[in-house]
């Protein structure tokens, strides 16, 4: 089969399984006020999913050599999908929540890696970035779509019909896969692990990268999971009626996400004009000054309140693309992959925490400390990157001597 007939279908198998990413977020202020959730218990249920997909994210990452990719993105889908759908008719509180979406959480972590070993492999270096650029791109959108769904549909089909239609996406994910014809990858016999490759991921340049993208993650996913409810809250002060409020705020904060389909395309052509520490740098501090005042901007009339979050949802995901090229432009050539696996798991893992600190901010101040302590921690991803900056130059000052 033609790559690009291949990186289409996988795009949009990729695009219908995400949709349970956010699909919990999506109903999120209807389940709180039905069950008696408080914020803090919607943080640590968002966090499980990804407690879910970090555990699976280490297996996958160890097992790369041993599985085929193909399989991963047809079972994980369908986990998720399964666990999804479960979901939507078993769920009644925390706890049977919680255990469902963290295995939701390790369905979704074999779709994106392994779909992007699978699209590394089928296309020369040259037309790498064009393609995982199309990739990353159903994700984001894939991603906030669910947002959409909810916005829509939910006054009509319920929540549960909500994650119901969201999560057989997933299924239908797992058939799409399941009947492409993706020349079998190439299956190695397991390389020793060995202690001397792992040293070489954990040089400064490559902490420095990895600071930058766990700085990146925390701010994106805490801001990504609490958008939509978020402004849910804001068209309620404004003083909609809940249904309107729920059905507008979830439509904004799906364009929010979605938006950074674009983004991640036009972040990275960024990074190549005028370097990565520079187009990172950039986008950083302009989604923190976001982070650090959206919560407190309540009082904003809609139209600027609308543009102030669409900034916001560009900017914190523009400089995506960049930490990943980074890593393989700091790394040797033969660590490549387990530095990319190494950065995955770090990213992801602070993802497991930002949620829960969003919520208890929330729950014991306001949106804006919610907001602004999430935007004060990735302060540390801008100064990793300009120390990195100075590294880089430093080297190359030595050089030319």
């Amino acid at each position: 089969m033609n790559p690009y007939k291949i990186l289409w279908l996988l795009s949009l198998s990729q695009f219908l399984a995400m949709q349970v990413w956010f699909n919990f977020s999506a109903v999120l202020p209807v389940v709180e006020s039905g069950w008696g959730l408080s914020s803090t218990q919607s943080g640590i249920i968002i966090a499980f999913f990804h407690l879910g997909y970090v555990i699976a994210i280490l297996f996958y990452s160890f097992m790369s050599d041993k599985f085929d990719p193909k399989q991963a993105f047809v079972y994980g889908s369908l986990i998720a999908g399964i666990a999804g759908i479960l979901l939507s008719f078993f769920a009644e509180g925390f706890w049977s929540t919680l255990i469902l979406r963290t295995i939701s959480g390790i369905g979704i972590a074999g779709i994106y890696v392994p779909g992007m070993r699978i699209l590394s492999q089928l296309f020369p270096p040259h037309e790498r970035g064009k393609a995982l650029g199309v990739y990353v791109g159903s994700l984001v959108v894939g991603s906030g779509f669910s947002l959409l769904v909810s916005g829509l549909f939910i006054e009509i089909i319920g929540w549960q019909g909500v994650v119901f239609i969201t999560s057989a996406f997933c299924l239908l994910a797992s058939l799409i896969v399941y009947i492409v014809k993706i020349p079998p990858m190439p299956i190695g016999n397991g390389n020793v692990f060995a202690l001397k490759k792992l040293k070489r991921v954990f040089r400064k340049p490559n902490l420095l990268v990895n600071g930058g993208y766990a700085g990146h993650c925390w701010e994106l996913y805490a801001m990504w999971a609490w958008i939509g409810p978020f402004l849910v809250y804001y068209f309620l002060h404004q003083g909609f009626d809940q249904e309107t409020a729920i059905r507008f705020g979830n439509i904004a904060g799906a364009l929010v996400i979605m938006i950074g389909g674009l983004a991640t395309y036009i972040g990275g052509r960024v990074s190549d004009a005028i370097g990565r520490v520079k187009a990172a740098t950039f986008f950083l501090v302009i989604s923190i000054v976001c982070s650090i005042t959206i919560g407190w901007s309540i009082q904003l009339p809609i139209i600027v309140m609308l543009l102030l979050a669409m900034i916001y949802g560009f900017t914190i995901v523009a400089d995506s693309p960049i930490y990943n090229v980074a890593i393989t432009e700091v790394s040797d050539p033969d660590v490549i992959a387990l530095a990319l696996g190494v950065q995955s798991v770090l990213g992801f893992t602070v993802t497991i925490f930002s949620p829960i600190v969003f919520g208890y901010m929330l729950d014991n101040f306001n949106w804006g400390m919610a907001f602004m302590i999430i935007g004060l921690v990735t302060i540390i991803a801008p100064v990793c990157m300009l120390l990195l900056g100075k590294i880089q130059h430093t080297t190359k000052l030595h050089q030319g001597h």
